[in-house]
């Protein structure tokens, strides 16, 4: 797990954060693998759907057709994980060889936030789109000004899990600054949606025994290359009668987040993971 480790907090290419991604999933010793994206409705995020596709799917997983294979997907605004559909897609990739002996099932959640550097600032929730300024990501915008969408409402909820305000803290500007909302924003729904896929998995035990390998993570949208940023890795060993989960990376928490910009990319740390 050493290379997506390496990576946590830290801004780098989409590339070298799916091919992280296959190496830790290649590591772990069974014989078939699954796969599941959550990723924003938000055509920018068509890269990051690109890149995980031919770097992580068309290398390791099984054909479904004409010779391709496939990720089981989620695309809705603010990139909100749907209940139940972790046991769908697990289902969908509990093939032969997996009931064998076991199967590792990669989920990689994915937030995302616009960003366009101007007169040396990093602006944080803009997207140069089409020619004008555009929010972005625009549901986890709408979510910090207090839309009455459906898909906000949901979000909204998550956002005080466990009884914890965390949208008031990113609203507050003495307790964090306007210019990173969007940005952190972005990285508490990719933890929380990866927390929602663990709560969901621990209801059910998979069709054939599976190692979850869940994945958060933001893109950063530019008028350039995206990058990505790591939040954190859970595994989750359903091979057994129990489950074993272990988690390394950023808490949910916004007021612990550090923040620094290290030779143009962004680098995210916190109590949890410093």
């Amino acid at each position: 797990m050493s290379d997506i480790r390496s990576l946590i907090g830290r801004e780098a290419d989409i590339p070298r954060v799916v091919r992280a991604i296959r190496i830790c999933a290649e590591e772990i010793d069974v014989s078939a693998a699954g796969g599941y994206h959550i990723t924003c409705s938000d055509e920018s995020e068509w890269e990051s759907a690109e890149l995980f596709d031919r770097l992580f799917a068309q290398q390791v997983l099984p054909r479904l057709k004409m010779d391709r294979a496939a990720v089981f997907r989620t695309m809705n605004l603010g990139g909100r994980y749907e209940t139940g559909a972790i046991h769908i897609a697990e289902e969908h990739f509990a093939t032969f060889a997996s009931r064998q002996s076991a199967k590792v099932m990669v989920v990689k959640v994915n937030s995302h936030v616009g960003l366009i550097r101007r007169e040396g600032r990093f602006l944080y929730g803009t997207l140069k789109r089409y020619g004008n300024d555009s929010a972005c990501c625009g549901a986890l915008v709408s979510l910090n000004s207090g839309s009455d969408l459906q898909a906000v409402a949901e979000l909204a909820e998550q956002f005080s899990a466990d009884g914890h305000d965390r949208l008031s803290e990113l609203q507050d500007e003495e307790l964090i600054s306007p210019d990173y909302r969007a940005l952190l924003t972005a990285v508490v729904n990719a933890r929380l949606q990866a927390d929602r896929v663990l709560e969901d998995i621990r209801t059910k035990m998979p069709e054939s025994p599976t190692v979850f390998l869940i994945i958060p993570c933001v893109t950063i949208n530019r008028n350039e290359p995206d990058n990505e940023l790591v939040v954190g890795e859970y595994g989750v060993d359903a091979t057994g009668s129990e489950l074993n989960v272990k988690y390394h990376g950023l808490g949910s928490n916004p007021l612990e987040y550090r923040i620094e910009i290290d030779r143009g990319l962004l680098k995210i740390t916190d109590d949890q993971y410093a």
